[in-house]
């Protein structure tokens, strides 16, 4: 919070530059501060008792906006811890569904084998059946022969089956020699049936055992599926469990992304910044930056050590990590000009440090730049976290593609050294001056935040977030 100074004028100027929020309906006659701003900075004006009331009431503004904005960062640090909780148990039950998915797939497998082992058994069985029914088509040739023989037999016979043929014969060795050949011919066909009905008894046998191993292995696939089914019960109860706890964590996510907003505004000096942009746009000075060609590296020999949307390690991550020793130039990534810039955290922040919103940025963004940039007739936004302290660009300074306007420092919600870089697509560049000279302090640029924030990429016009990816590669 500036101090305030003893003579109007520098209050004046001061003040406007504080967070505040302009309360209406407490007092009326001092909220339009583009008004009193300018009668207490007229001479003559200076002492009168209606300006010293007026700084009176800027104060009294001021001092409750940074009364909220302690309540802002009290309520950040609660629902931060909450979403901190809920995320750790939504990573232990998702461990915990990936172990049971295992379990339900190695369930699967010995099922599957089981299937194999009773398909194999189907075809022992069925190969086991074709042999019978074959031995049972050879018994039933067969006996249709013996019938046939038998019938013919019967036919010429008067008293026994054989007598016809032995009186045939010419002699007493030709009568041996034909009832030693019909015995022998009975003999065979007697041997034959009982051999063939042995072999299908024996192969009947062989395929009961077979269909009751079978029978044994469809026992033991069915309590293997029953596992499993019990296994994917359990299963989605968890992911029940899940469900419902996402649903809880987007709500804090929602809740955060709100008071980050809030936060962002009311840090913002926004009527000193959308002062000093008028008088660039009034002057012509941003209409000569709109004629800029394509997109600059913004850290040199950096390396990129987390992407867009989401950390390696899970988490959302709204920008691109370019990781680079503390000191190393941070460039323009086009033609622009700073429409905010927020100095005064250490250099070495530490996770979980909220540095940022107190100096006039985003909560948690350490020293940073948003810059307003003209790329091939199209208008962005450009956000520049974590830099090092006193390296940063002044707002209002008019860049070119490549200046420098900061150093890659850990400031802020830091773990180590790098530029954290977030880009927004805003729309025509012929709107460069007016947008410039209107912003209303969103260092969003009114894309939101968390789960909520607008993409490009999900479908989303102007404005959106636009992965980084897209324009420097990675």
């Amino acid at each position: 919070m500036k101090r305030l100074c003893k003579a109007i004028l520098v209050m004046a100027v001061t003040i406007a530059m504080m967070p505040f929020q302009m309360i209406h309906a407490e007092d009326p006659p001092y909220s339009d501060s583009g008004y009193w701003n300018e009668y207490c900075t007229t001479k003559g004006n200076t002492s009168t008792s209606a300006c010293k009331a007026y700084i009176e009431y800027l104060s009294s503004q001021s001092e409750s906006s940074k009364n909220r904005l302690d309540e802002i960062e009290a309520e950040r640090e609660q629902i931060a811890a909450d979403i901190s909780k809920y995320d750790a148990q939504l990573k232990q039950l998702q461990t915990q569904i990936d172990e049971m998915q295992v379990k339900i797939d190695e369930m699967q497998a010995k099922i599957d084998e089981m299937q194999g082992r009773i398909n194999a058994k189907q075809a022992e069985i069925d190969a086991k059946q074709a042999q019978i029914d074959e031995t049972q088509a050879q018994v039933d040739a067969l006996e249709e022969k013996v019938k046939k023989r038998m019938v013919a037999s019967q036919s010429t016979m008067h008293f026994n089956q054989y007598l016809d043929i032995l009186m045939g014969a010419s002699s007493f060795q030709d009568l041996l020699r034909i009832a030693s050949g019909l015995i022998s011919i009975t003999q065979y066909d007697e041997k034959t049936l009982k051999d063939l009905e042995a072999l299908r008894l024996q192969l009947s046998e062989e395929k009961k055992q077979l269909e009751k191993a079978k029978a044994e292995l469809e026992e033991a696939k069915k309590e293997m599926e029953e596992a499993k089914q019990a296994l994917i019960e359990q299963q989605n109860e968890l992911l029940l469990t899940q469900a419902q706890q996402e649903v809880i964590l987007e709500e804090y996510q929602k809740q955060y992304a709100k008071l980050q907003a809030e936060s962002n505004n009311i840090s913002s000096n926004i009527d000193a910044i959308s002062e000093a942009m008028q008088r660039l746009a009034e002057a012509g000075t941003l209409d000569d930056v709109i004629t800029a060609g394509g997109w600059t590296y913004p850290v040199p020999g950096a390396y990129i050590s987390a992407g867009t949307w989401y950390y390696p390690g899970g988490g959302i991550h709204l920008g691109m990590d370019f990781a680079a020793s503390v000191g190393t130039p941070v460039l323009a990534a086009g033609n622009g000009v700073v429409m905010n810039s927020a100095n005064g955290c250490p250099t070495y922040g530490g996770l979980g440090n909220t540095c940022g919103s107190n100096i006039g940025g985003a909560a948690g963004g350490g020293n940073q730049v948003q810059l307003l940039v003209s790329i091939n007739g199209s208008l962005y936004g450009v956000n520049y976290n974590h830099m090092m302290l006193n390296s940063v660009i002044a707002t209002g300074t008019i860049v070119t593609s490549g200046t420098q306007i900061g150093m890659v420092g850990s400031s802020g919600n830091s773990s180590g050294p790098h530029c954290h870089i977030e880009v927004y697509y805003l729309g025509d560049a012929s709107n460069f001056s007016n947008y410039a000279a209107t912003w209303n302090g969103d260092v969003a640029f009114g894309t939101g935040w968390y789960t909520y924030a607008r993409k490009c990429d999900a479908g989303y016009g102007a404005p959106c977030r636009l992965r980084p990816e897209t324009v420097f590669g990675g």
